[in-house]
């Protein structure tokens, strides 16, 4: 059994507790920005005793402290990417490319990115962090809140579209 089958069964396991629950979702909401690529859906149709508004504030906070956690590990990678791409023209171009989109979409591309139902957080979030011009595109308090309202907005978005289509989030 993998990883990500033993996790779903734990959660499964656990959802019948709306406490255990809150917490175990919030922590997998933080590892899912951190490391897991890995959408962060799957936790908003478990537990039933606990309101997919509450579940919304939860992916949230979850989003919010792993994008903090990311912003200052990006400023810290941000300098050795920079000096390896001097190495090679077309991983400086990449690099280049990347420190513009940032700096031109800012807080609404990272939002917006973010907020897609179904899409990996961590590639969008890293990227803001590593291309973010030493720290002086983004800043960290605006970026955890960019990173809370998008994912309040995420699980918002997969209620509605459940509810459109009349699939119950148990």
């Amino acid at each position: 059994m993998d990883i990500i089958s033993q996790l779903i069964a734990f959660l499964e396991s656990i959802s019948n507790d709306p406490v255990a629950y809150s917490v175990i979702f919030y922590i997998y909401c933080v590892l899912a920005a951190i490391i897991l690529p890995i959408p962060v859906e799957f936790g908003l149709f478990l537990n039933p005793d606990v309101s997919i508004f509450i579940k919304a504030l939860i992916l949230g906070l979850g989003k919010a402290t792993g994008g903090f956690l990311i912003f200052y590990l990006g400023i810290k990678v941000e300098g050795p990417i920079k000096r390896w791409s001097r190495k090679w023209k077309w991983f400086k171009n990449f690099v280049d490319l990347m420190e513009r989109f940032v700096c031109r979409t800012r807080y609404i591309g990272l939002y917006i990115l973010l907020s897609i139902p179904l899409m990996t957080d961590t590639v969008p979030i890293y990227l803001f962090s590593v291309f973010n011009m030493d720290g002086k595109a983004l800043n960290a308090k605006w970026f955890a809140l960019t990173n809370f309202l998008a994912g309040v907005t995420r699980a918002l978005a997969v209620y509605v579209i459940f509810m459109f289509f009349e699939v119950k989030l148990l």
